[in-house]
């Protein structure tokens, strides 16, 4: 289908070495494009406003602020827009909160590049990502207390 359109991304992450990591990454593939990059929580929402990206990929960690307090926010200025929480912690809890609150999967940010351009694609078509490292643990049950 060479008149389809590519997959809109917007990358949310404080950190400027792993946002010019991500775009590389996204932009070496064909049916994806970058659409903007934040720093933080003010210009993500901003950027989610103006340019409704297909895909968001939003750090779990924004410098001082928490990427899971976004999401409701994201959410609501970008409707359409599927969002993967990127992070470098296992925490368990916190991955199973992301996908409750509504992110459709959670990406460690130590995997592949080729896991990222997958769990993108799997949620621009609507499909949860949990990494298959993560999986046991979410479908855990809480922990009592």
């Amino acid at each position: 289908m060479p008149d389809a359109q590519p997959i809109r991304i917007l990358i949310i992450d404080d950190q400027p070495v792993v946002r010019l990591g991500i775009r590389m990454i996204v932009q070496s593939n064909t049916g994806m494009s970058v659409v903007g990059e934040a720093a933080s929580h003010a210009e993500g929402l901003e950027l989610a406003s103006s340019e409704q990206p297909d895909v968001i990929l939003l750090d779990l960690n924004l410098g001082d602020d928490n990427g899971l307090d976004l999401l409701p926010e994201l959410q609501a200025v970008a409707p359409k827009a599927k969002v993967l929480i990127l992070t470098g912690l296992h925490a368990v809890e916190l991955h199973r909160r992301a996908v409750r609150n509504g992110a459709m999967g959670v990406v460690l940010k130590e995997k592949d590049p080729d896991v990222l351009i997958s769990a993108i694609s799997s949620a621009h078509a609507g499909e949860i990502w949990i990494d298959r490292s993560l999986m046991a643990g979410l479908l855990k049950d809480e922990p009592e207390g």
